[in-house]
């Protein structure tokens, strides 16, 4: 039985769903020490954090909002003894929504500023630094309008069952194609094209020009794609039902697509690492450091003292270290 209202009879999960939560809690306590470890190294290490290192930011923290959530969800439902209060329904029905749309479109701004920055040869953060701060700060407020707007005309009701979360339901099929052509589909679309375009640029270029700078992008481009595919795969199918009706769907696909989400914010504060370099070069840093202590160390390589540049037709390329 469903029922649009709240604080009627649900406490807790039932048998079934909290055995469940069990194992989605396994893979999120891995996420939180693996996510702690990245900062850790972050601050330990004194990464850089400027205006190129925003959306990269921003897409890690929204895994850390996710699996905060989550645990508080868990704590909630796992303890329960009272009703249901209706803000805490309202918590678990639209966070994690929101979350997981917000990191998809950061990492497609991520992923635009670097097309930017190979095909144009600029640095975004650079030339529009204002730009880029207030497209920061618009997506998550875009993505709050839509859901209130979408909620207070009644074109989705947030939905709950006896022994399980609960969840949003929505009632339009328009809003439903709205939502999974702008919130879903559109960011996907753009990445893809945006790495394809990338790729051409890069076969196209003359062989004899720039061509470390090439291959440093090509390896960047590659390095991308393989993350954005791994991440489409688990994130993808969660969001997907969530804009239809999950209720119409089995428990069991469900706890599937659920284990894929999670998993997929969880290992994301290793994954990373193929997503920016300043992500790769705290994890190496602590891995030389480990090496180093136990006396294993790696033959040092000799790096330039200056910026890497290659030199073409009267112009010069520098070689990002940052990106």
């Amino acid at each position: 039985m469903i029922l649009e209202s709240f604080g009627n009879y649900t406490i807790g999960w039932n048998a079934v769903t909290l055995s469940q939560n069990y194992v989605l809690l396994s893979i999120t306590l891995v996420g939180v020490f693996l996510h702690s470890s990245l900062w850790f190294q972050l601050f330990f290490h004194k990464i850089k954090f400027d205006l190129s290192f925003i959306f990269a930011l921003g897409y890690v923290s929204t895994d850390i909002f996710l699996l905060s959530g989550y645990l508080v969800q868990y704590g909630i439902r796992s303890t329960a003894r009272t009703r249901t209060w209706q803000i805490s329904c309202y918590f678990e029905a639209y966070f994690m929504l929101f979350f997981n749309i917000l990191e998809s479109f950061y990492l497609t701004c991520l992923n635009l500023c670097r097309y930017w920055q190979i095909v144009r040869n600029e640095s975004i953060y650079v030339k529009y630094p204002r730009h880029v701060l207030l497209l920061f700060l618009t997506i998550p407020i875009f993505i709050l309008i839509n859901m209130i707007v979408e909620h207070e005309m009644k074109w989705c009701v947030v939905i709950e069952e006896a022994g399980s979360s609960c969840s949003v339901a929505f009632n339009s099929v328009t809003i439903r194609v709205w939502n999974l052509t702008v919130l879903f589909a559109l960011p996907i679309i753009i990445s893809f094209t945006s790495l394809i375009l990338c790729l051409i640029f890069i076969k196209k270029t003359h062989p004899q020009q720039i061509l470390v700078r090439r291959n440093h992008h090509r390896r960047l481009i590659y390095r991308f794609f393989i993350f954005y595919t791994i991440w489409i795969i688990l994130w993808g199918p969660f969001v997907f039902l969530v804009h239809l009706r999950m209720e119409t769907v089995d428990n069991q696909t469900n706890f599937i697509v659920a284990i894929g989400n999670v998993a997929e914010m969880s290992i994301d504060g290793v994954l990373v690492c193929a997503l920016h370099k300043r992500y790769e070069m705290a994890w190496k840093k602590t891995y030389d450091a480990i090496l180093e202590r136990l006396g294993w160390q790696r033959r040092p390589k000799i790096h330039p003292g200056f910026p890497m540049a290659i030199v073409a037709q009267n112009k010069t390329y520098p070689i990002s270290q940052n990106t």
